[in-house]
């Protein structure tokens, strides 16, 4: 499968012209999946540019991974693109997802049910949904850019701290960190993956919220499987690490 990747030069690119499309939970489940069967392959071997977080387990569909190596190549050469998350497992999703239901609940004793969820929701996609997360089907990454020498992480969110400064176009950012982001926009968006609006850090193609977002009728990927001989990343304990949202694991 080809992605449609869009020409837009740098110069010109502002963040608004990301498209910036809610993706609520009851439409993403009215989304029919139709997994085209696209296999997995290693970001390792397929991206052996691309840098990543220690645990990632680094497989996406086919298609994702031929995307990304747009983003590497519109990136200045001192520069990498860094995956913080590619593929998740169900059980990982639903262990982060219920371990934050858990902490908002003994945190605000006075909430309701449905309160927890729709708070939780807010940042966690949940693994009961109809709808899969994007990244349990090999459709999302969570990424950031690095500095090839040093490993620094480009900072895109100072001075806006935690969740708030999630959200793509948020405003109050210092003008590094804005044009930090910026460039991340910018490389991923000529990809022709789908940003997260919540979440800057978030990109995708195939899955039901990017079904939603770009009014596809329907989803492309489905829940997938690590292979059965999928391994973790492990990295030196010195090199730099990120969580993008400067709290938790997010998505």
């Amino acid at each position: 499968m080809i992605i449609a990747q869009p020409k837009i030069e740098f110069a010109r690119f502002q963040i608004s012209d990301v498209p910036s499309v809610p993706e609520p939970f009851r439409l993403a489940n009215r989304i029919p999946i139709r997994d085209n069967g696209e296999r997995l392959v290693d970001l390792r071997e397929t991206n052996p540019e691309l840098s990543f977080n220690d645990y990632c387990l680094p497989y996406v569909r086919e298609s994702v991974a031929i995307a990304l190596k747009t983003a590497t190549d519109n990136l200045p050469g001192e520069l990498e693109l860094r995956i913080f998350t590619a593929l998740r497992t169900l059980e990982q999703q639903a262990e982060m997802y219920w371990s934050n239901y858990n902490k908002a609940k003994e945190e605000h004793p006075e909430w309701t049910e449905s309160v927890l969820r729709r708070m939780t929701n807010r940042f966690f996609a949940p693994p009961d949904a109809k709808a899969p997360p994007g990244h349990c089907t090999g459709a999302a990454v969570d990424v950031g850019i690095v500095r090839r020498d040093t490993g620094e992480h480009l900072d895109m969110r100072s001075p806006v701290e935690g969740w708030k400064g999630a959200p793509t176009a948020v405003a109050g950012l210092s003008a590094k960190s804005a044009e930090n982001r910026r460039l991340l926009c910018y490389v991923m968006h000529s990809t022709g993956l789908s940003n997260c609006r919540d979440e800057f850090w978030h990109w995708s193609y195939g899955d039901s919220a990017w079904a939603v977002r770009s009014g596809a009728k329907f989803a492309c990927y489905g829940l997938i499987d690590p292979p059965a001989d999928a391994t973790r990343v492990k990295v030196p304990e010195s090199e730099p690490q990120d969580d993008r949202s400067g709290s938790t694991e997010a998505s």
